[in-house]
This record gives structure tokens, C-alpha cells and sequence, in this order.
């Protein structure tokens, strides 16, 4: 190791350009000392090795080993070259956005004496700047930051496109990316941090509730966009749209309790496959509503009308279609509970 030490210490100041009195001046040592570490008669102290090694354009581990790390100055270069290119990319938008930006600013005042449209490239560079640049910049709760800022940064351009066109429609376009983000980013919330560590077990649940009470908030908005908007006169959502949510959420809710149920997964996909298709094709069975529209729409998925003689485009096809999938999702839900059967015989 002395011998490999020495020899890799002289190659490098070699290779620098130093001669050994050079290199004794810049470590405040003597030139005997150089000499010495060389010919592997002493190493350096432990307190000169980062000088050394910065002098040397080598590693404190290659100083001590004695031997080049290609693996270490492989991943240093491609380090550096990665934040070249991180630094090349942002600088790019960040000149891209300045050119944008101006050039609007003097088409707008140019063409309109004034700025209109201006105010929504802005807000959409804004927007763009969320995704492109921003992540860069945050470097704590990136979870939560960036997701925020993105949202609002939507709500403004929103906001300003709503004003521009004169549109009263600004809160069904928010509420709607809102009911998006939260079926992402609710069950990520609520299992990774601690101030959610009580409903942790019961996370997909209470996804779904949070779901469920925005996706009323939404629906009675638009109920009431409809009804100021003169294209309908009913208040359709109590009627209609909750008795729908409420279904699909009872279902839901009744589909995940399989997972407490102790029996193996087989079984327990037994039974959701089996619910699954009772809850898609039993109401049309047994439902009826005023509405002619929404009960001919209710009328297709009835199973029980189904005619394999008939592969017409219209209602009949839809009802065998209905029917095929229905007994394919019965067939797997039996497979899967015998399956599951056998397994805990075997058990």
C-alpha cells in the first residue's frame, strides 16, 4: 500500500505540473517531506490530506488508497454535467419567458392601446413557470408546495380568462381541478404525514368522503350555473345527481369493507368483483324515475333485456354487451373464490 501510495502521489503532481518543491510550498511542508510520502517512507498527517487532494484534483479516498476511483470520477462527471445541463435548461426558460413576456406586452399596447389578452399570456406563463422552473428553486415540502402553487397558479389563469370572456364559470372550472387534485394527492397527504397518523388505517375511506362532499359542492354549483344561464329551470341535482353520488359512494364504501374481512386475498377479490357487478347492473332492474331521458339511460344496462339474436346498433347491443361483461366478472369472481378456497384448506 506505502509502494502504490507513493507512486500515485508522484504521478499525480506529475501530471499538475509541480515539482516536488512546488508542492511542498503550497502544503507549507518541507521538500524532503514530498520526498518522503513518495518513496513511502511516511504518509501525510490526516489535516493536510483535503489541501493535498484539492491540489492534486484527486479524491480524499484516492489519496488514502493510493489508486485512482474511475467510478467515483465517472459519477463527479456526470454530476457536473447534469447541473450543466439543469442550469442550461433553466436559463432557457427563464430567457424564453422574458422574450414572451415583452413581445406580448408591446403586441398587446401596439394593437389594443391598452392591455387585454396580455394578462392571460402572463398568467399562462405563470402557470408554465410552476412546472418548469419553480421545482428547481423548492427544496423543502416539495409535496405540498409545488402542488399548491400549481393549483393557484391555475386559479389565476382561470380567474383572468374568466374576466376576459365576461364567463360567470370560474368556480366550476376551480372546483373541478380541485376534485382532481384531491382523489391524487388526499390518500398521499393523509398516509405520509404524522398529524394524520388516526385516520391512516382508514385513509381510502376518508379519501372518499373528502371526494364525495366536494363532488356535492361541484354538482350543485353547476345545478345553479344552469339554472342562471337559463338552460334549465330545475334544481335537478337533489332529483337527480345526489341520489347517483350517494349510490356510487354507499357502493364504494361497502367494497372497501372487504379488505377488514380476515380470509385471504383470493376470497377478498372474490367478493369485490362480486359486489362490483351487483352494484353496476342490479339498479337498472329495479330503478325507476320520472325523467324519460335518464330512464332510458338506466334501461340500457338492464341485463335482463338482453337478445343474442339481435347485434343491432341500438339499445339491444348495448344490453348484450351489459350481459357479457357482467357473467365475465361473475365467472372470475367464482374462479377466485374457489381459489381462494382451496388456499385455505391448504392453510
Amino acid at each position: 500500500m506505502k509502494n502504490n501510495f507513493g507512486s500515485f502521489l508522484k504521478q499525480r503532481r506529475q501530471e499538475k505540473n509541480y515539482t516536488q518543491k512546488q508542492l511542498a510550498n503550497l502544503l507549507f511542508v518541507s521538500e524532503s517531506t514530498i520526498s518522503k510520502w513518495e518513496k513511502g517512507v511516511s504518509r501525510p498527517d490526516i489535516m493536510l490530506l483535503p489541501k493535498l487532494a484539492e491540489l492534486l484534483d484527486a479524491t480524499e479516498h484516492e489519496i488514502i488508497t493510493g489508486c485512482t476511483d474511475n467510478d467515483a470520477r465517472q459519477q463527479k462527471t456526470q454530476a457536473k454535467r447534469w447541473r450543466a445541463f439543469s442550469l442550461s435548461w433553466s436559463l432557457f426558460f427563464y430567457i424564453s419567458y422574458g422574450i414572451a413576456i415583452l413581445t406580448c406586452f408591446i403586441c398587446d399596447l401596439a394593437i389594443n392601446k391598452s392591455l387585454t389578452w396580455f394578462w392571460i399570456v402572463l398568467t399562462a406563463l405563470l402557470l408554465s413557470f410552476s412546472f418548469t422552473n419553480l421545482p428547481k428553486l423548492v427544496k423543502k415540502h416539495k409535496l405540498i408546495i409545488l402542488p399548491l402553487s400549481q393549483f393557484l397558479s391555475l386559479c389565476i389563469l382561470l380567474a383572468t380568462c374568466a374576466i376576459y370572456t365576461n364567463g360567470n364559470w370560474f368556480w366550476i372550472a376551480t372546483l373541478s381541478v380541485f376534485l382532481a387534485l384531491l382523489m391524487i394527492f388526499a390518500p398521499i397527504y393523509i398516509g405520509k404525514y404524522n398529524l394524520f397518523e388516526k385516520i391512516k388505517k382508514y385513509n381510502d375511506f376518508v379519501t372518499i368522503g373528502i371526494v364525495f362532499v366536494t363532488l356535492n359542492v361541484l354538482l350543485v354549483v353547476i345545478n345553479l350555473f344552469a339554472i342562471n344561464n337559463g338552460y334549465t329551470n330545475k334544481f335537478w341535482y337533489l332529483t337527480i345527481a345526489l341520489p347517483i353520488v350517494a349510490y356510487v359512494y354507499l357502493a364504494l364504501n361497502i367494497v372497501l369493507c372487504t379488505r377488514f374481512l380476515k380470509t385471504n386475498k383470493l376470497i377478498k377479490t372474490s367478493l369485490v368483483l362480486l359486489l362490483t357487478s351487483l352494484f353496476t347492473f342490479a339498479p337498472p332492474l329495479f330503478v325507476k324515475v320520472s325523467n324519460p331521458n335518464v330512464q332510458n339511460e338506466i334501461d340500457q344496462l338492464n341485463v335482463l333485456n338482453a337478445d343474442f339474436s339481435t347485434w343491432q346498433p341500438d339499445v339491444t347491443l348495448q344490453q348484450n354487451i351489459c350481459l357479457i361483461i357482467f357473467l365475465t366478472i361473475l365467472t372470475l369472481s367464482l374462479i377466485f373464490f374457489i381459489s381462494g378456497f382451496i388456499r385455505h384448506k391448504k392453510d
